[in-house]
């Protein structure tokens, strides 16, 4: 009977023994207490610094604050016409000009123009916009006149000798958008003569 409690208290010492090896196989030996395992959390160097992503090539800027982007006009003007090259007035003339829609160069525009002498132009032609998007918009533009004489009645689509060709240079700024103001220097000539028409006008986008 001696031998029972003998075993009984050594199986109770192993127990105790072992279940402390287990939690603590090397620590509890050293007397260390057991550290629970967690992420090393390291503290951001300058390489490492959150930096805002690089701007991507190709992206488009901020839109142009003096952009136009309209793509007809209707122009109304008024100025002087006289021989070529002959500085001075021979007549004055009032008129428009309505420029068809169309996104670039050239663009079609039609015309007329009533002179104080009782006779009128009736033109067309294409124009050329250098910057058709900027504010400051010079142009060219060449096409064909008629010269209408109210006195010659439908005989003045007949005759040869009103037909010009029609040539201009000029110089457009926009100073209210959609507004404008447009300065012309024409050159009208035929087999015969030639004339010359300067004309300042007030120009409407849309």
């Amino acid at each position: 009977m001696a031998k029972l409690p003998i075993f009984v208290s050594a199986t109770i010492v192993l127990i105790f023994s072992h279940g402390g090896a287990a939690a603590s196989p090397q620590d509890n030996v050293l007397g260390v207490e057991p550290a629970v395992e967690a992420e090393e959390v390291r503290a951001l160097d300058d390489n490492m610094a959150v930096s805002p992503p690089p701007a991507l090539k190709g992206k488009p800027g901020p839109p142009n604050a003096r952009y136009y982007p309209y793509q007809q006009q209707l122009t109304y003007r008024s100025g002087y016409d006289s021989d070529y090259p002959k500085l001075g007035v021979d007549n004055w003339v009032i008129g428009f000009q309505y420029l068809f829609p169309k996104f670039l160069s050239p663009k079609l525009e039609a015309g007329a123009d009533l002179l104080d002498n009782g006779t009128g132009h009736l033109h067309v032609g294409a124009r050329w916009i250098r910057t058709e998007r900027s504010y400051f918009r010079p142009s060219v533009k060449v096409g064909l006149d008629h010269l209408a004489e109210s006195r010659e009645g439908l005989a003045t689509f007949t005759k040869i000798e009103n037909y010009f060709a029609r040539g201009s240079a000029t110089l457009e700024y926009v100073v209210w958008n959609p507004f404008s103001l447009r300065l012309e220097y024409e050159i009208l000539a035929n087999f015969d003569k030639m004339r010359a028409v300067a004309t300042l006008g007030i120009s409407h986008g849309w």
